[in-house]
């Protein structure tokens, strides 16, 4: 075997895993606007292609107000 098609192969593996993991984690955080009190997910690809902080956050938009900030997934929902 060649080794670029090992070097591709692997770069598909982890491609894959983390999108995976990035499905798993939209589905499951919600997040609470601080503005209005609103309570929202958001959706697959607006979680992918967001940016996430160190600790977590991500930079999301609320539905209700239109106020964009980063937020914390809330704990427990």
């Amino acid at each position: 075997m060649h080794p670029y098609m090992i070097i591709i192969a692997v770069v598909v593996v982890i491609v894959a895993v983390n999108v995976i993991r990035i499905a798993a984690k939209s589905s499951s955080h919600h997040f609470e606007c601080p503005e209005c009190g609103g309570k929202f997910q958001v959706n697959f690809f607006q979680y992918m292609f967001t940016a996430h902080s160190l600790d977590g956050k991500c930079d999301v938009k609320c539905p209700k107000c239109g106020k964009r900030r980063f937020l914390a997934p809330l704990k427990g929902v």
